[in-house]
């Protein structure tokens, strides 16, 4: 599994919608949040990157949101977040979006391995869907201290 420790800092602006995830219910609050997003952001044209963010916050929230363009108007619906990660892990993940689970958890084990420690927030960026599940790419950014 390759993994990389960056220390440059990386800033994300987003807007979309939060919730409180209860029962480590992950991806299917993280569908719901994307699903009602994509509903608003279509319905008024917003000008965006398509690409999802699903970010993971203390206290058990979760922000689903994408990137807007430059000259884009934020639907007043959506919330906004901004944050920055100085010091994360990086992965790539390629294949079904259904191996996440495992995923993180060999993620969060070789953090541990490494003495590291995990700060927050994290998140999953996902590329443009594709009909090949073998051939999805996820990239997991793990926010460490």
């Amino acid at each position: 599994m390759h993994i990389e420790i960056i220390s440059t800092p990386i800033r994300f602006q987003l807007h979309g919608l939060s919730l409180e995830v209860r029962n480590n219910q992950f991806g299917e609050v993280g569908m719901k949040l994307m699903n009602e997003m994509w509903k608003v952001i279509k319905g008024s044209n917003t000008a965006n990157t398509g690409i999802n963010h699903w970010v993971y916050l203390p206290d058990g929230r979760m922000f689903v949101g994408v990137e807007l363009l430059p000259d884009a108007v934020v639907p007043k619906q959506l919330e906004s977040i901004e944050f920055e990660l100085n010091r994360y892990l990086k992965h790539v993940h390629i294949g079904p979006y259904q191996n996440l689970p495992a995923k993180w958890a060999a993620l969060k084990t070789e953090i541990a391995e490494r003495n590291e420690t995990i700060g927050s927030p994290s998140l999953e960026i996902y590329g443009h869907h594709g009909d090949d599940a073998a051939k999805l790419e996820t990239t997991i950014l793990i926010g460490l201290k």
